[in-house]
């Protein structure tokens, strides 16, 4: 019996701590089984800057070689970067990744050729067949060939600037993780001033750990914002796939007025006229990409749902979620924080308002509420808990949709209430047009949780 960890199988990757949850026998077995599953007649793989990361991916790469698939070792790069190079080839891929979660972790990220993701089918099957089937060494050995894919990415992502970026003063914050690389690279000869912060590539992640979303990881960006008297401060996650701003002041910039600043351009700019984006993303998208004549095609919660969405339809322009991951079909559906960066300022450029203008207008009309968790007892009684509010609001006349958890939408607020796919928990975003009605509806609907919890 393989004493692997059956936890660290998540909804669409592999996941866990090094080396109590996910270790090199793990990643031998995955390397193995992959193999097999992909039928791909090479595999591309990468990994990112986490002191764990050679061990696993040497490891991954001696149970693909064994099973006679050759291996392409892209070596150090962002998740984007991998994303992109499996993209143009024919090959599938593995990326050993935990992205931004702390550095004890570690994991694996899988993609078929053309960087066509795993569903969650698909990984229940390969789940199945990495704890239960054994394979034999194979007679013949893979090849390990050795590629840097470093240039062909940079001139992919430069080849988007279209627009003069206005001088302003920005600072990066690679957080010691993948970021680090490129930011030099991507942003050399333009007239935006970059300040780069923490760009040395070291998986003890010794400033702060990868995850945007977390404000304490965020006060030394705020602060080198603040000295520099800068314009605009971007942070980046582990592996670079996801990025999160800050105005001059230090204050979050919501990720849904990113997308909406990211789509608007691109759909002014392009023949591709479709955006997607998932059931908990602001209204604002949907008001700025209809008023340029775009539409909006709405998914469930994720990344990967959002990319084989875009997958599908050669008319998406480009897809985004409410954690700072914006997709782009010019990249092959890679996420990517470095190209979200750089297409934002050209974005803020092409206007005639100022970045702060449009913060302040954006605060001024649209009331959100940052996401909030609710611990149940079971997934049983999360289930009815969403039944109640469903039945309540139904009755009461919203528009009800169930693309993803429960979404009810009034004409001037709108609440979605889904169950995480991860932990026993239930996920409430929210918002508004105006703050009174914010402060009463939030108030409402969370009681209306809690007394049915």
């Amino acid at each position: 019996m393989k004493s692997i960890n059956p936890s660290i199988f998540k909804a669409y990757d592999i996941r866990g701590i090094y080396p109590t949850e996910i270790n090199e026998e793990a990643a031998y077995e995955i390397g193995k089984s992959f193999a097999k599953f992909a039928v791909s007649k090479a595999i591309i793989v990468g990994r990112d800057t986490r002191l764990s990361s050679p061990f696993l991916a040497e490891n991954i790469i001696k149970g693909i070689t064994e099973q006679g698939v050759n291996v392409i070792d892209i070596g150090l790069c962002s998740t984007s970067c991998f994303y992109y190079t499996v993209g143009e080839s024919k090959f599938s891929g593995i990326m050993v990744t935990a992205s931004h979660a702390s550095k004890e972790n570690n994991g694996f990220k899988m993609v078929f050729g053309k960087n066509i993701s795993l569903t969650k089918e698909q990984i229940l099957e390969l789940k199945k067949i990495i704890l239960e089937e054994s394979f034999p060494v194979s007679d013949v050995k893979g090849s390990i060939e050795k590629k840097d894919p470093t240039e062909n990415y940079v001139q992919a992502v430069r080849k988007s600037i279209k627009e003069k970026i206005k001088p302003l003063k920005v600072v990066m914050d690679a957080g010691n993780g993948m970021a680090g690389l490129y930011i030099e690279k991507v942003f050399s000869g333009l007239d935006v001033n970059v300040v780069s912060i923490f760009t040395e590539l070291d998986g003890n992640f010794p400033n702060h750990e990868t995850n945007p979303k977390l404000p304490e990881n965020r006060e030394k960006l705020k602060e080198k914002v603040i000295i520099e008297k800068a314009d605009l401060g971007f942070m980046f996650d582990g592996d670079a796939d996801r990025v999160c701003v800050i105005d001059r002041n230090g204050k979050l910039l919501d990720y849904s007025l990113l997308m909406a600043i990211l789509a608007e351009y691109k759909v002014k700019n392009s023949t591709k006229k479709k955006v997607v984006i998932e059931t908990r993303t602001s209204t604002i998208v949907h008001d700025w990409v209809e008023r340029v004549g775009g539409s909006v095609m709405v998914s469930e919660c994720w990344t990967i749902p959002i990319k084989l969405k875009m997958q599908s339809d050669p008319n998406v322009i480009i897809g985004g979620e409410t954690s700072g991951h914006y997709v782009f079909p010019e990249l092959h559906e890679a996420d990517d924080g470095i190209m979200s960066a750089l297409t934002f300022l050209q974005a803020i450029s092409a206007k005639n308002k100022s970045i702060d203008e449009i913060i302040k207008n954006f605060r001024e009309k649209y009331f959100v509420l940052e996401e909030n968790n609710f611990e149940m007892p079971s997934m049983e009684k999360a289930d009815e808990v969403i039944n109640k509010l469903k039945e309540n609001y139904s009755r009461e006349g919203a528009k009800i949709l169930e693309i993803d958890g429960l979404s009810v939408i009034f004409s001037d607020w709108w609440f979605n209430l889904r169950k995480s796919q991860s932990e026993p928990v239930i996920r409430l975003n929210l918002e508004t047009n105006s703050q009174k009605l914010f402060d009463e509806k939030r108030e409402e609907v969370i009681s209306k949780i809690k007394e049915n919890i």
